[in-house]
């Protein structure tokens, strides 16, 4: 059993590829039902991530397991038109250490941003949740968020912090000469949508409103509130708004070009600004064409990223190397305690033996020399404990204290 992964980023493919390739609560409680059928103890646990910038699977199993766990999930959710050629795998240390990049935003798009650290976390309590996650997995995702913590603490990466909705706000300072006499839209109530409300307000930018599935109310600081409308109305608001911040949840875009095409004339051609964080995209790719039009997807944020990366740059490679040395010694405290177990394992098997009378006898004379001696010279074929040949490498006082420890918990 190692850790492993799969999955499909930025590095490799565009977002109209990473689209199709998604994983929400919904499916993943899918996937856990088949998997435990399909793959029965060859995979003890796993969960999934979905950002813009990435889909992720993270599990652990049978060495090797991860190309097959991979060719289920895209038979079983019926994803196309995803090369697999742009799919990495990686396991052991490799994958303890890319998770802890990803945890702390050393893989992302825009380097070292802060809000992947949250999508991680809420990925994780999802799955733990459903009951996907757990044991070994859960052990060394939570040391992937305890690892995250100390790179950002302990380097440069968290100066200057970057985010998405914040590079979506410099986009729109960068096009506007006067940003707060704007109005904006944002499509979508999550917590990227809140990000952006709350850059926005604190830059003095507050004609805001927001359209989402369902109303809500979204609490911004000194008691500023925004009560989204329902999408009933997003055709609406669309030809009152200057710029439109899309972030929804969503299997295909929710504004297509006709609905902007219409926005234009009511607007009488007045020039309209759209920035779709969305995966899956919330904006018909088609509106490029479209005079006055100016649209900016998740991909493009790369190009407004410059601003201090060689300073991030440097930072990062700091962090990678103390991520590689955390992650040696997450994978050597978990083989440890697994050793451990199994050890325990083949000595409660042998012990399984001896008669309440036998095992009295043992305890009232404090005397476990034959025992251990009889566990050193035994020939037991049993391939699912190793023929008992890791209990043989123990130092006699070890397998005492192990003997004794079973006998008080008997």
């Amino acid at each position: 059993m190692e850790l492993q992964l799969f999955g499909i980023n930025h590095k490799t493919s565009k977002v109209s590829e990473r689209e199709k390739f998604i994983i929400n609560e919904t499916n993943q409680i899918i996937l856990d039902n088949h998997f435990k059928n399909f793959f029965d103890l060859k995979l003890e646990s796993f969960f999934g991530i979905s950002t813009c910038n990435r889909t992720e699977i993270y599990l652990y199993g049978e060495k090797g397991i991860s190309k097959r766990v991979c060719e289920e999930t895209f038979k079983y959710l019926n994803i196309q038109d995803v090369s697999h050629k742009n799919l990495y795998f990686l396991d052991g240390h490799d994958a303890m250490v890319h998770m802890c990049k990803v945890a702390s935003g050393i893989d992302s798009q825009v380097l070292g941003e802060q809000e992947i650290f949250g999508q991680f976390k809420r990925a994780q309590i999802i799955a733990r949740k459903n009951k996907s996650l757990n044991r070994r997995l859960l052990i060394l995702s939570n040391k992937a968020i305890e690892i995250s913590k100390f790179v950002r603490t302990n380097t440069g990466i968290s100066l200057n912090p970057l985010s998405v909705s914040g590079l979506a706000l410099k986009l729109f300072k960068n096009i506007f000469e006067s940003p707060s006499e704007q109005n904006i839209l944002i499509l979508g109530a999550g917590s990227l949508a809140k990000n952006v409300i709350d850059n926005l307000y604190d830059n003095g930018i507050n004609k805001i409103k927001s359209v989402n599935r369902s109303k809500k109310q979204i609490s911004i600081k000194n008691n500023f509130e925004i009560m989204s409308s329902s999408l009933d109305s997003l055709h609406n608001e669309i030809k009152k708004s200057d710029v439109v911040i899309a972030s929804a949840t969503t299997d295909v875009p929710l504004i297509g070009k006709g609905a902007v095409e219409n926005a234009l004339i009511e607007r009488k051609n007045k020039p309209m600004l759209f920035i779709d964080l969305g995966v899956p995209r919330n904006i018909e790719e088609e509106i490029r064409s479209l005079e006055q039009v100016y649209l900016y997807s998740i991909d493009d944020i790369e190009k407004i990223t410059q601003e201090n990366y060689g300073q991030r740059t440097i930072e990062a490679e700091k962090a990678i190397n103390l991520i590689a040395l955390k992650a040696y010694e997450a994978l050597d405290a978990i083989n440890i305690k697994s050793n451990k177990d199994k050890i325990n394992l083949q000595l409660k098997q042998f012990l399984k033996g001896l008669s309440k009378d036998e095992i009295n006898q043992f305890k009232k004379h404090d005397d476990y020399s034959d025992l251990i001696k009889s566990i050193r010279t035994m020939e037991i074929q049993d391939t699912k404990f190793n023929n008992f040949r890791d209990i043989k490498k123990l130092d006699d006082h070890i397998i005492e204290s192990m003997i004794k420890n079973i006998f008080k918990n008997a």
